[in-house]
């Protein structure tokens, strides 16, 4: 049975339990005033043995009262197998859930056969129009030169149709040679699932629209003018670990395209990068013009893109997200309530953050956020009816202007604890290119007085007072960064954008990044602030090509291991095995298994075990 069915069925035996559970509290309540009368009326006929009472309620003599509880006891069975039998009900349901295959490869495929593993079927579109919910069809491995599409949804009860690739094998629908159908893999139904499928080669990947609770994991959409899109109001939705690259459009795009908006979509660990038409608009994830809502991107990757993340869908969160390397703009925002929390931009053509005019006033959110070197701006608002507030957010490395505001007036910004740095000094901050505040004048209090904002933010005249290394953009806080426990707690996160939790020392850091104060060894080889946990640091920079980082602390003396998995849970590579000294290690994966063969590109897992505690993150290689 599928995971989606034990899920179900654990909400209807925790639904079922609870109907139980109120039925007997309520029969013991019956029964505890039946007998409460009774030894009223034991009472009054111990006294007054013939009286009747006639109050307009039925009170019963002490034999009669007895005589109900057989009743209410036969009640509580009869409940109880009614509840037993709508159980086995949805269990026969749930149950008739079956696995097929599908291997274009194998020596007897053909869709005529019973989809078993040793006679499976030919085609995927053949697996579309015979699964039924709760079924899943795995995939083997091959080019399946077919457009496909689903026919039925699945549901609520019985799980979700399920489209799977063979664990330990990528197929691949492939376009390329195929005359008809523009779309990989069409879904206009609700509760459809793919896992772990390579979609090249087609006009769009994957079309979404219509339905509702779409799960797409762990897959690859690559060479296609539109990477996936959400339409016409498809919604609740969720991306986990796909990789969208080479497009010429979009890499993600939600939009109404004529029809209904769509709403709640999640986006978490994915990626979207590397633009095949630099002439064009390309965004790496977009959200289009409307009334859309309510969006959450976790974890996200977008580079080599025109604009990395066009945001015009309001509530819609973006928490620990990367965008760099793009030709126009790191965030591109457009509508209300939009928040951005531990989101790093760099190497932006235009600016890292651009917050657009869309007619309506709009609310702009930014915290514990860092932005390092914009070609124009780091910051640019349009309109003075946009509202944006800033806090402990770190500008810095800017070549142009830091803060711009194209109108003149500053009371749509609202901003504190924030640290300030421009390569051009003498613009960190512009309004309407006529008043204008040089570093200097920032930190003597010129714009405080002249905005009434950023009364506690601070200003450096280097970046490489703050991070680590920024010029091979390592924007890690150096020990003697200002940054370190400045920021304020209002609606500070609870951890950084490796995930580690704030606050980590006295005060909130400001910046994306946490200090971690790793061990530091004293002229006289004394150890100084030993790690009190066993930590396992994010992998830098994530995702990654040629080679990743990876730091982890010890508290003593240990027997380390750390190994790559893949994500069928297969062990790929033994980074660490042995005795490690305690304090702060860093290692370095080349992206290759024992053998020394390179591993393809994907999500993967790296475990640390230590002292018997065992730490798990993600790491994403793109190649």
């Amino acid at each position: 049975m599928q995971a989606g069915n034990w899920i179900a069925l654990a909400g209807i035996i925790l639904t079922a339990t609870m109907a139980i559970l109120t039925l007997i509290i309520n029969i013991r309540k019956h029964r505890d005033e039946v007998q409460r009368k009774e030894r009223l009326l034991e009472i009054e006929h111990a006294h007054i043995p013939h009286l009747e009472f006639n109050l307009g309620c039925n009170f019963y003599g002490p034999q009669q009262a007895k005589s109900k509880m057989p009743a209410t006891k036969n009640l509580f069975w009869r409940c109880i197998f009614l509840a037993l039998a709508i159980l086995l009900f949805f269990w026969i349901n749930l149950s008739k859930a079956t696995n097929y295959y599908v291997a274009k490869n194998h020596s007897s495929a053909n869709d005529a056969n019973p989809g078993t593993l040793n006679a499976p079927w030919k085609t995927i579109q053949h697996a579309a129009e015979t699964l039924q919910p709760g079924d899943t069809v795995f995939i083997r491995s091959g080019n399946y030169s077919e457009p496909v599409s689903t026919t039925r949804s699945g549901s609520g009860i019985n799980g979700a149709i399920v489209f799977a690739a063979f664990p330990g094998e990528k197929p691949a629908i492939d376009g390329s040679i195929v005359s008809s159908g523009r779309t990989g893999f069409g879904i206009a139904h609700s509760f459809i699932t793919l896992i772990g499928l390579e979609i090249c080669n087609w006009e769009t990947g994957i079309w979404m629209e219509l339905g509702s609770h779409i799960e797409l994991a762990d897959c690859e959409v690559h060479h296609c003018v539109f990477g996936i899109g959400a339409a016409n109001g498809a919604h609740d939705f969720v991306l986990n670990r796909v990789e969208i690259h080479h497009f010429d459009l979009d890499g993600f795009d939600a939009s109404p395209s004529g029809g209904a908006d769509c709403y709640n979509g999640t986006l978490n660990d994915c990626a979207a990068h590397t633009a095949r038409d630099r002439q064009q608009n390309v965004d790496g994830f977009a959200l289009g013009h409307g009334t859309q809502h309510d969006f959450v991107f976790n974890r996200c990757t977008t580079y080599d893109v025109f604009d990395g993340f066009d945001i015009s869908a309001r509530n819609t969160t973006l928490n620990r997200c990367l965008a760099y390397d793009c030709m126009n703009g790191a965030y591109k925002l457009w509508q209300d309530q939009i928040k951005l929390v531990n989101c790093i931009g760099y190497n932006s053509a235009v600016a890292n953050v651009e917050i657009d005019w869309d007619e309506k006033p709009g609310r702009t959110l930014l915290i514990n956020c860092t932005f390092f070197d914009a070609k124009v701006f780091t910051i640019w608002v349009e309109n003075s009816a946009d509202t944006l507030s800033m806090y402990n957010c770190i500008l810095a490395g800017g070549d142009n202007i830091g803060l711009a505001f194209e109108q003149m007036g500053v009371g749509n910004y609202h901003g504190d604890y924030n640290i300030f740095h421009n390569d051009e000094s003498s613009r960190g901050i512009a309004i309407a290119y006529t008043d204008e505040f040089t570093l200097d004048q920032i930190r003597a209090g010129g714009w405080t007085n002249y905005s009434g904002q950023d009364g506690h933010s601070l200003v450096v005249n280097s970046a490489e007072s703050l991070f680590v290394n920024p010029t091979k953009l390592d924007f890690h806080l150096l020990r003697s960064s200002p940054a370190i426990d400045r920021g304020t707690s209002v609606s500070a996160p609870s951890e950084d954008y490796e995930g580690n939790p704030r606050p980590k020392g006295t005060g909130y850091d400001i910046g994306a990044y946490e200090y971690q104060f790793p061990t530091e060894v004293s002229n006289n080889n004394t150890r100084q602030c030993l790690p009190e946990l066993i930590t396992l640091d994010q992998n830098y920079p994530n995702p990654f090509n040629a080679e990743t980082s990876i730091g982890y602390t010890l508290p003593q003396a240990s027997e380390v291991e750390i190994n790559i998995f893949n994500i069928y849970g297969q062990e790929v590579a033994t980074l660490v095995a042995g005795n490690r000294v305690a304090g702060s290690h860093k290692i370095t994966w080349n992206g290759k298994d024992d053998a020394g063969h390179l591993v393809a590109s994907g999500v993967y897992l790296y475990s640390l075990k230590a002292n018997q505690i065992v730490k798990t993150r993600k790491l994403l290689l793109i190649r």
